[in-house]
């Protein structure tokens, strides 16, 4: 029930007191204060707050909604004077928070950030205070939780600071600023919708969250996993092979190698426009595509893909003299006033051949401007007569203003706020314009805004990346960096991603945290398995980073074994518990099928040494007391039957996948060797008939294709007919492990074993 005294709110939400809340906004730099307002409050169900500023003409209407441990705060400010008004931050929270953590429970918190994003002890030096849009808590000790997050984001920078000291959390702010926006007179705005909750669970509050802001965006989720090549871990073509002639035998031999599996789309980097220099957008580079733009397209599209190119839509390169005089004007001012550089020097393409010092850099275009607009959308129009279904939309910090890196003096539409709105209307006129069955991917800025708009977000880093071998740059003399995990183009930074973007997977938009898929050698073994496992537990996109015409069969497998792609994403188990400096190691996926249900854990380790991992089954929502059946992926093999928990090794920077069935002593399926979730993608159906002592199921995979899967039959149990089958006798249970072989000279096989009982003796 809300309170208040002397212009202060106070709130209890399962017994954490949010007291002394202060509401206060900025109206022409002059800060207004509940407190020195005049105050009503309204009689009815939900408790409305009106304040009143005659000094600036202003009245604001606080909403609070109250309902199971949770506090809704909305309001609405309106300008009942003759002069507009510029409005700049809104606290619509200013509270102290009690009774949430004691002096020592073990807190972590996670503060949404644009880069960088981890959870952290609340007593952490390096976490940072403010966090974008969300901030969660999870007191570890006392199974308690607290989330403060906004409901709307896209039109306000939405921000929340986290108050600290020696016993932890000692309150919390959350304002949105409409960064000098003008109110009219007579008119009102309503700001973004903030809420505050309390209970038991951070992963359901985050999740719930989610669920919110999806209802109310309402977006169109992108059905398809987009499958595609883009090769630039291995494949060179500054060589005596131009990029075309690569392409052309890439997609041959996806075409080959990979048939039947999905690849749809090339993604070309940069190689298409002239010099790759970033607003050369509709000039082509003859000098990678020497066969100019249509022989290429035509050619892309013959061999049954879709082009799709790379685009920084709000770059603008210096050494471009002719673009920059058309566009003066439309060229962002930094706080200072002067041009907005957000690259001081461009590494790529020609310009990465250069001397450094020679280098030009990247000036930043205004989203807002009539000139952008009018020069991007002819350049998406344009792309779109050639036929391009698919972008990389890159270096989205340029436009975004206070929400990324780079905050601007001004821009030109005045009726659209600083920041979101500005950079959320330029995105809705680009997709709009790339055409509905488009398929958009953001990189390298914003990532919640572009829910609803965009039909990816990258989330992670550069992971399976390579890079043009230029000099002066630290891949040179090399074109792909291994056996660091924890490099920028490594898995780690990855799987981080993944975990702490899991809960807006496929709500906001698809979350493509695993980027390009590159496993050949010489990758490592295990690296080559823990990117293939990151890719399968993503739920998104793999653009493949291998030169598929010269990759090994053993290597190419691995790829294989990460298709048909899920949708779903892996639950991070141990998102609140392994906290920086550590990372998430546990990743599950529960999968139900009609045939049956099973759970399939990822368990990683990046460190130099072998790591021993005790998983309790009740962290993986599994039943206390009952036996399971676990398989492991990687090294197939039946580690038995385990009760409540597993101990297991995890060799030094590895994967292991483990199979979880429940014991019904009877035959069941224990794993495959063909997919990382081991029947969710390739077993249609699976039976075992008791009374005839049968059991059938039906695989499919596409033609030409061979895999194994692994059947468990329990003791005193015997096969029938053995042709064609692999059976053996597990030493330590005397059960049995059968292997099926399977060729598929159709899409789809059908398996029939029957099996007798053992006479006792």
């Amino acid at each position: 029930m809300v309170k208040i005294e002397n212009g202060l709110i106070s709130f209890c939400l399962n017994e954490v007191l949010l007291k002394d809340c202060l509401m206060s906004l900025d109206v022409d730099d002059v800060i207004l204060k509940s407190v020195s307002s005049e105050i009503s409050i309204k009689d009815n169900s939900d408790f409305v707050l009106y304040c009143k500023f005659p000094e600036k003409n202003i009245k604001w209407e606080i909403f609070f909604k109250e309902s199971n441990g949770e506090q809704v705060i909305e309001s609405k400010i309106m300008n009942y004077g003759k002069k507009a008004v510029k409005l700049g931050k809104v606290f619509l929270l200013d509270a102290k928070i009690e009774g949430f953590r004691n002096e020592q429970d073990e807190v972590a918190v996670f503060p949404l950030q644009i880069y960088g994003q981890k959870v952290y002890r609340i007593d952490d030096p390096e976490m940072p205070e403010n966090a974008k849009v969300i901030v969660q808590f999870s007191n570890n000790t006392r199974n308690l939780s607290l989330q403060g997050a906004f409901l709307t984001f896209q039109r306000c920078n939405t921000e929340l600071v986290v108050k600290r000291s020696v016993h932890g959390l000692d309150g919390l702010q959350a304002y949105c600023d409409f960064a000098g926006w003008e109110l009219a007179p007579g008119k009102s705005t309503s700001t973004e919708i903030f809420r505050i909750i309390v209970g038991d669970n951070p992963y359901t509050q985050l999740e719930n969250w989610a669920d919110k802001v999806k209802d109310i965006i309402k977006p169109d989720i992108w059905e398809n996993t987009p499958l595609g090549f883009n090769g630039c871990a291995w494949a060179i073509f500054d060589g005596k092979d131009n990029y075309a002639k690569v392409v052309s035998e890439n997609l041959n031999a996806i075409n080959k190698r990979l048939a039947g599996f999905g690849f749809k789309y090339l993604w070309t980097s940069m190689h298409n426009f002239e010099g790759s220099l970033p607003g050369n957008w509709l000039k082509w580079n003859y000098k990678h595509i020497p066969c100019g733009r249509k022989k290429f397209i035509k050619m892309v599209r013959s061999k049954g893909f879709l082009p799709g190119f790379w685009i920084a839509p709000f770059y603008l390169c210096s050494s471009l003299t002719d673009l920059l005089k058309e566009l003066e004007d439309a060229i962002l001012q930094n706080l200072e006033g002067e041009k907005m550089i957000v690259c001081e020097e461009w590494r790529h393409g020609d310009a990465g051949k250069l001397p450094k010092k020679e280098r030009p850099c990247i000036y930043a275009l205004d989203p807002s401007h009539p000139k952008t607009i009018k020069f991007l959308k002819n350049v998406f129009k344009t792309y779109r007569k050639w036929g391009i279904r698919y972008y990389m939309v890159d270096f989205l910090e340029a436009g975004a203003g206070n929400i990324s890196r780079f905050p601007y003096k001004k821009h030109f539409n005045k009726k659209l706020v600083a920041g979101p709105e500005v950079y959320t209307n330029a995105l809705k006129i680009l997709k709009k314009t790339a055409g509905k069955d488009t398929y958009l991917l953001s990189s390298t800025g914003p990532q919640l805004h572009n829910a609803g708009i965009l039909d990816g977000v990258r989330v992670g880093n550069d992971f399976g990346e390579g890079r043009d071998i230029n000099k002066e740059s630290f891949f040179y003399p090399a074109s792909y960096v291994i056996n660091k995990c924890d490099f920028w183009t490594g898995p780690k930074e990855a799987l981080l991603s993944q975990a702490v973007n899991y809960f807006t997977h496929r709500k906001f938009y698809i979350a493509d945290s695993s980027n390009l898929l590159t496993v050949d050698k010489p990758i490592p073994l295990t690296h080559a398995q823990i990117h293939a496992t990151i890719h399968a537990f993503s739920g998104g996109p793999t653009i493949l980073g291998d030169d598929i015409r010269n990759i090994s069969e053993e290597r190419l497998n691995i790829i294989k074994k990460t298709l048909p792609r899920s949708k779903e994403i892996g639950f991070p188990v141990d998102l609140f518990t392994s906290v920086s400096p550590d990372y998430p190691k546990l990743f599950l996926r529960s999968i139900v099928k009609p045939w049956g249900e099973y759970k399939v854990l990822a368990i990683y380790n990046f460190d130099p040494v072998p790591k021993n991992i005790k998983v309790p089954f009740e962290t993986l929502g599994m039943e206390k007391g009952q036996s399971y059946l676990v398989w492991d992926f990687w090294n197939e093999k039946f580690e038995g039957k385990r009760i409540d928990n597993i101990d297991i090794n995890v060799r030094q920077e590895s994967v292991t996948v483990l199979r979880f069935v429940k014991d019904k002593e009877q035959p069941v399926i224990l794993g495959t060797d063909m997919h990382i979730m081991m029947g969710e993608m390739e077993i249609k159906d699976f039976e075992y008939n008791s009374k005839k002592m049968e059991c059938c199921f039906t695989v499919e995979r596409p033609k030409g294709e061979s895999g194994t899967v692994f059947i468990y039959a329990p003791e005193n149990i015997y096969v029938k007919k053995t042709d064609g089958l692999h059976i053996s006798k597990d030493g330590n249970y005397n059960t049995l492990v059968i292997a099926v072989p399977l060729k598929f000279k159709k899409k789809v096989v059908k398996k029939i074993i029957n099996f007798g009982q053992m006479e006792k003796d």
